[in-house]
């Protein structure tokens, strides 16, 4: 039996499938919006016909229609949203329905690759918008942060202002504290906002549980911000006499929530 995994974002959607439990790591269909029926093509291309998919969606129901339209008419689709509890991840959210689904499958995806469980864990996911979300070592949301991502900050520079440039963000390095020209005051400032609250929040995790969190870093943006990131957080173990403060590159943490979730649906 083979079911579809899709990891539907705000700009491209991710689609992946598991035969009996096991997934296919390297048949992984990335997709912009304005593709998404390419879908139906490459679902031809599978071993099996899909029986069943499920996903999660942040992109609106326009695009949640055209993937549905985009499969085999034998494969019903399930859009899964947060809940109060799923499987051992609780949520301590005021109305828990009301947190990302996204971000809920991400956070559940984390237990795949949490080597010190008894550690609370921070996802922090670099997208159309960078979140910073945080578990304890009991599996309970803690809460989380929600602002622009790079290229939002970027754009919005842009955009609102008169005349401050459209920069190139793809460099990877660590901006200068004191810029000396426009296009480098605006990336030291982008990355610096980034970093900043991912520290910050860090902080936060280690004031609350008393035990640093593992960091856990997701999403195509990252990658400008990483240099500052492992800077400042050099620093903060210097100051907390840490050795280290552990940071892991994951690829696709909804999909790994996903595949979590769909594997306990086929051992009941």
């Amino acid at each position: 039996m083979l079911m579809l995994l899709i990891d539907s974002g705000n700009t491209r959607v991710k689609v992946t499938y598991l035969i009996n439990q096991f997934r296919q790591t390297e048949d992984l269909l990335v997709l912009e919006h304005d593709h998404i029926d390419k879908l139906h093509d490459w679902c031809n291309t599978l071993p099996e016909v899909p029986v069943r998919a499920i996903g999660v969606n942040v992109a609106g129901e326009v695009i949640a229609h055209k993937i549905q339209q985009a499969l085999p008419a034998s494969c019903p689709l399930q859009w899964l949203v947060a809940q109060a509890q799923t499987l051992h991840l609780k949520n301590s959210y005021q109305h828990p329905e009301q947190l990302g689904a996204d971000r809920w499958m991400g956070l559940l995806g984390l237990s795949e690759h949490r080597q010190h469980p008894e550690l609370p864990a921070m996802l922090v996911s670099f997208g159309t918008a960078t979140t910073v979300d945080t578990i304890d070592a009991d599996n309970i949301f803690m809460g989380g942060l929600i602002f622009p991502g790079v290229m939002l900050m970027r754009a919005s520079l842009h955009k609102g202002t008169a005349n401050l440039p459209a920069i190139d963000l793809r460099k990877s390095e660590v901006p200068p504290a004191f810029a000396h020209n426009t296009e480098q005051a605006i990336l030291s400032g982008i990355i610096a906002a980034q970093a900043g609250a991912i520290v910050r929040q860090w902080k936060a995790v280690l004031d609350k549980t008393g035990h640093p969190p593992t960091i856990f870093v997701t999403g195509g943006a990252r990658h400008g911000v990483l240099p500052e990131l492992h800077r400042l957080l050099n620093d903060i173990a210097q100051v907390k006499g840490f050795d280290t403060i552990t940071l892991q590159e994951i690829e696709s943490p909804v999909l790994d929530g996903l595949r979590i979730y769909a594997r306990a649906e086929w051992n009941h």
